[in-house]
C-alpha cells in the first residue's frame, strides 16, 4: 500500500518519525538524569540542532533520490514543514503521555518556571495573578500542543532557510539562457 502512496508523504513520514524519535530520546536522556525538560535552554539548543540537521538530510535525500536533483523552493519548503510537522506530532504525543500518565509534575514545573520568570521580569502582582490563573488551567493536551507548535515553528524557520539552498530549478535557468542566446 505504501508503494503506491505519494512519495512526499512516505518520505515525510519516514524522516518525521526519525527526527521525532531522536527528539524523544534526547528528552528521555535529560529526564532520566533529573534535568527539567519543560523549559531548558540546553535541551532547546540541542532540539534546534536536531531539527535543523534532520530537515537538512530529509530535504537533501528527497531532492536527490526522489526528485532526481531538481526541487523548487516551494516544494522544498513544503517538504521541510511536513517532515517537522510529523516529527513534532510524535514528540507531542510523547509529551502528552508522559505528562498525563507518568509525571504530571512536569506541567507544574513549567507553571512554576513561568511564574518565576514573570516575577523576575518585574510584572505587577495583579498581572502575574491574572497570567498564572491562565497558566494554571493548562492541560496536558494543551501543553503537548504547545510543544508541537514550537517544534513546527522552529522547523518552519529552518525550512525557509534550507529550502533556499536546496532549490534547484535547472529547467527554468537553462530555458532563460537559451532564450537570451537566440536573440
Amino acid at each position: 500500500m505504501l508503494e503506491n502512496s505519494n512519495p512526499l508523504l512516505r518520505h515525510g513520514f519516514l524522516f518525521g518519525a526519525l527526527i521525532g524519535g531522536v527528539l524523544i530520546l534526547t528528552s528521555l536522556m535529560f529526564y532520566f538524569r533529573g534535568v527539567p525538560i519543560s523549559i531548558n535552554p540546553q535541551i532547546t539548543s540541542i532540539n534546534y540542532f536536531l531539527i535543523m540537521t534532520g530537515v537538512y538530510f530529509g530535504l537533501r535525500i528527497y531532492r536527490n533520490d526522489v526528485l532526481n536533483g531538481i526541487i523548487s523552493y516551494g516544494r522544498a519548503l513544503g517538504a521541510g514543514v511536513l517532515i517537522i510537522g510529523i516529527a513534532g506530532a510524535f514528540y507531542a504525543l510523547y509529551i502528552y503521555i508522559l505528562v498525563k500518565y507518568f509525571d504530571p509534575s512536569i506541567l507544574q514545573e513549567f507553571i512554576g518556571i513561568m511564574e518565576k520568570s514573570l516575577v523576575e521580569a518585574k510584572y505587577d502582582e495583579k498581572d502575574i495573578e491574572l497570567l498564572m490563573s491562565f497558566y494554571g488551567k493548562i492541560s496536558p493536551g494543551v501543553f503537548a500542543f504547545g510543544q508541537w507548535f514550537s517544534k513546527l515553528g522552529a522547523g518552519f524557520f529552518f525550512s525557509l532557510i534550507l529550502a533556499f539552498f536546496f532549490s534547484r530549478n535547472y529547467g527554468t535557468l537553462k530555458n532563460n539562457f537559451n532564450d537570451k542566446n537566440q536573440n
